[in-house]
């Protein structure tokens, strides 16, 4: 039953990936994000009528802090997304589940498991294949790339912030429920986030309410509704783990749907992304 949603929420999330590279050109990436925000929670809120809990320091704490930190990354990833071919940048987010296991090793004093370990092992593999030039050979060709790629570089910082915050979300949820986290702090991030999309360029901002770019920016929105509805139902059903195994297929559907989109060639990283995603599901399978 699980295993439906949690596919659903994969595709929505790749799907969403094309937009944002397809709307990136026409539009600024502040208001493409703000837009997201707006558009999904407006779709979430029938979820704050199933009630408020309890609301203490802490919930307030993981709420703001999260707030900044996911405005940087959100952005960051828009704008690589735009920089870069989708079949590169998308895959950098294959490095939130290693990151976090840092994160959680400083904030909670967890080690990885020797699966992990492993899990860890295949998906930089995985990556470094991904950016290896066959041309020239060169052994550290990954890593100038990964420099050079100025977008792969955004996703790959955005990455990091993000599994900053999977701990504060995790925080925040605790300290309340998984609805009504859910709908608020997206309706909160979308209403803390509009002076800086005004502020930035108001001319721009007064333009996205045009009719033509309304349209380019609905199913953005949409698919945010789409991919996180699809996680909130899977998490209700099975254990976290297994939902971040089959969500990180995502991976792999951006990649197809790059090539079928936007025509990228993809016939040399097909093999280092399938690594990528067995990677991650020896992760996620390691922290069971």
């Amino acid at each position: 039953m699980w295993l439906l949603p949690a596919v659903l929420s994969s595709i929505g999330l790749a799907l969403q990936n094309v937009y944002f590279k397809k709307n990136a050109i026409h539009v600024n990436a502040f208001i493409i994000v703000w837009a997201t925000l707006v558009i999904s929670s407006i779709l979430y809120s029938p979820m704050l009528f199933l009630g408020i809990p309890h609301l203490g320091n802490t919930f307030w704490t993981a709420v703001i802090a999260r707030l900044f930190i996911d405005s940087c990354a959100f952005t960051l990833y828009v704008k690589g997304l735009e920089k870069a071919k989708l079949s590169l940048a998308v895959p950098m987010t294959a490095f939130i589940p290693l990151f976090l296991i840092f994160v959680s090793f400083f904030i909670n004093h967890l080690l990885p498991t020797p699966l992990g370990i492993v899990g860890i092992l295949v998906t930089l593999l995985g990556v470094y294949m991904l950016n290896f030039d066959h041309a020239n050979r060169d052994l550290f060709s990954p890593f100038k790339a990964i420099y050079k790629e100025k977008g792969v570089l955004y996703v790959l910082i955005a990455s990091f912030l993000w599994s900053i915050v999977d701990s504060l979300q995790k925080l925040g949820i605790d300290n309340s429920n998984p609805y009504f986290y859910t709908a608020f702090f997206q309706l909160f991030w979308a209403v803390c986030f509009f002076p800086v999309v005004y502020l930035y360029n108001r001319k721009e901002f007064v333009a996205a309410f045009q009719w033509q770019t309304i349209k380019r920016l609905l199913p953005v929105g949409g698919l945010d509704a789409v991919q996180v509805f699809g996680q909130n139902v899977a998490l209700m059903l099975t254990l976290p783990a297994y939902v971040r195994s089959v969500q990180n297929t995502s991976i792999f559907f951006s990649v197809i749907f790059a090539w079928y989109f936007f025509r990228e060639k993809i016939d040399k990283q097909l093999v280092p992304i399938l690594l990528i995603i067995s990677g991650i599901i020896l992760i996620s399978f390691a922290q069971l």
